[in-house]
């Protein structure tokens, strides 16, 4: 009997420790927000569509949606987040749009930006439009209610790698120059060549007709436009030497311009020297090199910023700009010596120190650390003193 007693009580010890490991093994339960049925039943205005360039800033897709509430208060106000992203891949979410409104438009350019990111050009794959509902409750938060809708969308190529500008000269002969992008998929593009009198266009394929880039008539001379069939207004220059063309294609500006940049001996290459500034009589040296601030849009603009100091214990305070490695190379200097960079912009050169030796002196006023500027327009050669 005591044997039976013993097995009895290990018996219920083993039930009772495997209760408790059922117990431990347990999974733990959370708080979860509530979740709310779609109330909003978001539409698309297309089943399906071919993005077009030729009309990039018309409406190619209407998103609308039914008004969502408030489960807390009707007082509350609901505002609106909206993404597109690829149906196979959720992860590739546009950035979202906030509104307020009950639909959303989207426009070719809009939406061939987002595809961009997710296709070839030419390739049709299901997008998925996603709507938001945002409640704005003072107390708690309120999980956002979601709707979607599927339709199909097909981008184009919107930053080829060369634009080529096609020239016809006075006596009917055709010529063609190619721009590249300094920066791949900035969609601005330049090249630099001898100029003479003519009418041009642009466009991604010099074989062929179509599409197009050219004058917008109702434009500044400067604005373009892109056509894909039918007439279009050729570009006129009469200028004649060296130019630089810059094509911005990107929306905001659409624009071509012909601009006559000082070439310097060694592309981009510019140094400050002189003790006048922190850099002393150090040629060429790292610290002392100008950047390009003015962007792709004016590749001619340059700066440096440094400590600058006037005349003292015996040092002339006085600066110059190198284009070249050395002493025996190009310089940039002052329109004459001891000219004050703070009254007066004006700029000498490129040229070799065969002539006056001219430098900026730097006035008692400026001591301090200063940004200097060189704008390297042919017809505006100057900089500025900040």
């Amino acid at each position: 009997m005591k044997t039976f007693n013993h097995i009895l009580r290990a018996g219920l010890m083993v039930c009772a420790v495997a209760a408790a490991l059922t117990s431990c093994n347990k999974d733990p339960e959370y708080f979860e927000l509530p979740s709310y049925p779609d109330e909003m039943h978001v539409k698309s205005s297309v089943e399906s569509i071919i993005l077009n360039k030729g009309i990039a800033n018309d409406v190619a897709v209407t998103l609308t949606w039914d008004k969502a509430t408030s489960p807390i208060s009707a007082d509350d106000k609901v505002t609106y987040k909206v993404c597109l992203y690829p149906s196979a891949t959720k992860d590739l979410k546009s950035d979202y749009i906030e509104t307020e409104e009950t639909q959303l438009q989207l426009t070719h350019d809009q939406l061939n930006s987002m595809m961009a990111r997710w296709a070839l050009p030419g390739e049709a794959i299901k997008v998925t439009a996603q709507v938001l509902s945002v409640v704005s409750n003072e107390t708690r938060y309120v999980k956002p209610e979601v709707s979607t809708v599927e339709f199909t969308m097909t981008g184009y190529e919107k930053y080829p790698q060369y634009l080529y500008m096609v020239m016809t000269d006075e006596g009917g002969n055709v010529f063609t120059e190619t721009l590249e992008q300094r920066q791949l998929g900035t969609g601005i593009y330049e090249v630099t060549f001898n100029v003479a009198p003519c009418t041009f266009h642009f466009t991604s394929n010099p074989d062929e007709p179509y599409p197009v880039y050219g004058m917008l008539s109702s434009g500044d001379g400067q604005k373009m436009e892109y056509v894909t069939e039918g007439e279009y207004t050729e570009f006129t220059t009469d200028v004649l030497g060296e130019y630089t063309v810059i094509v911005d294609t990107n929306t905001e500006y659409n624009d071509c311009r012909l601009v006559q940049i000082v070439q310097l001996p060694m592309p981009g290459h510019m140094w400050i020297v002189g003790d006048g500034c922190s850099v002393g009589w150090n040629p060429n040296n790292s610290q002392g090199m100008f950047q390009m601030v003015g962007g792709l849009r004016e590749p001619w603009v340059y700066a440096w910023t440094g400590e600058f100091f006037p005349p003292h214990d015996g040092t002339e305070g006085t600066f110059k700009i190198g284009l070249e490695t050395d002493y025996g190379g190009k310089f940039f200097f002052a329109p004459a010596n001891n000219t004050d960079p703070t009254q007066n912009t004006a700029v000498d050169g490129p040229r070799n120190q065969g002539g006056d030796d001219n430098k900026w002196l730097v006035p008692e006023s400026a001591k301090g650390v200063h940004t200097i500027k060189l704008y390297l327009l042919a017809d505006d050669l100057h900089l500025e003193f900040e």
